[in-house]
């Protein structure tokens, strides 16, 4: 073998080429047949919805998931190549999809232990670039609200402004309200 040789041109390529083989054959060592199979789980899960690192490790963990070891599923999601952010950006427009929410709403729930556990600034991110019309968004939410109980036009409004109801601008909740209204 040409390890241990010094050699001009290309021959430094092979040099670097079998050092690399034998440290990525030393690193695979330690892969067990439990971490290759909660990658592979990991991104058939990313293949169906967005997940933010910390939320798939959960689900491949979960009881209800994939019921690896903590230290399996942390493997298969580090080793998926996702793009954390973009993944909060499909997850903020899935959120998007299935109810409204105002920006500061969406965040909190990207960014919730009980949502999709995104980091801040990737939640933030996601929501800033899902192509909200808030307005539009105050406006579904206030539909929403009237469609399981009364409210006063002002009641309505202080609800969808509030930080425990839809946490919109004043200016939204008041275009939510008044066109539902």
């Amino acid at each position: 073998m040409c390890l241990f040789r010094f050699v001009r041109g290309g021959a430094c390529i092979l040099i670097i080429a079998a050092a690399t083989l034998i440290s990525a054959t030393s690193a695979e060592a330690g892969i067990t047949n439990g971490d290759k199979e909660a990658l592979v789980a990991a991104k058939e899960y990313l293949s169906t919805q967005a997940f933010s690192l910390r939320g798939l490790i959960a689900q491949l963990d979960s009881p209800y998931g994939g019921q690896f070891t903590v230290a399996q599923a942390t493997y298969g999601a580090e080793h998926t190549g996702a793009n954390w952010t973009k993944e909060a950006l499909v997850a903020a427009k899935e959120y998007l999809n299935s109810q409204p929410f105002s920006l500061n709403g969406l965040i909190a729930q990207l960014d919730s232990p009980d949502g999709g556990q995104f980091t801040v600034a990737q939640a933030t991110y996601g929501a800033n670039g899902a192509g909200a019309n808030w307005d539009k968004e105050a406006l579904r939410a206030a539909k929403q609200y009237l469609s399981t109980q009364a409210f006063s036009l002002s009641g309505l409004i202080a609800q969808l402004d509030s930080p425990y109801g839809g946490q919109f601008t004043v200016a939204q909740a008041t275009y939510g309200a008044t066109k539902a209204y």
